[in-house]
C-alpha cells in the first residue's frame, strides 16, 4: 500500500465514530492474529505429557487370560442408571 493510500485510510479511520472504531479494531486484531496451531488430538496429547514426564501411559493389555474367567459381581437392587433416571426426574 503506498502513503497515499495509507493516509486515506488513517483519514477515513479518524471519521468512524468510536465504536466503529472499536469494532474495527477488533477485526483487525483477529486478521492480525497468529495462526494457531491446529488442536492436538487424545493421543497426541498423551504422548506429549508422557514425553514430558507428567504422566505414564500404561503398556496395552495384550494377555487376555487372566480375564478369561472373570465373573461380574452379583449386585442387589436397580440398576444404577435406572437410580440415577429416576432421582433426576
Amino acid at each position: 500500500m503506498t502513503q497515499s493510500r495509507l493516509d486515506e485510510v488513517l483519514e477515513r479511520v479518524k471519521a468512524l465514530t468510536p465504536a466503529e472504531q472499536w469494532r474495527l479494531r477488533d477485526v483487525l486484531d483477529v486478521m492480525l492474529e497468529a495462526p494457531r496451531a491446529p488442536a492436538m488430538t487424545e493421543d497426541e496429547f498423551e504422548q506429549e505429557m508422557a514425553r514430558e514426564g507428567v504422566m505414564t501411559v500404561p503398556p496395552p493389555i495384550t494377555d487376555l487370560s487372566p480375564y478369561a474367567r472373570r465373573q461380574p459381581v452379583a449386585i442387589e437392587g436397580e440398576p444404577l442408571s435406572e437410580t440415577i433416571l429416576r432421582e433426576r426426574r
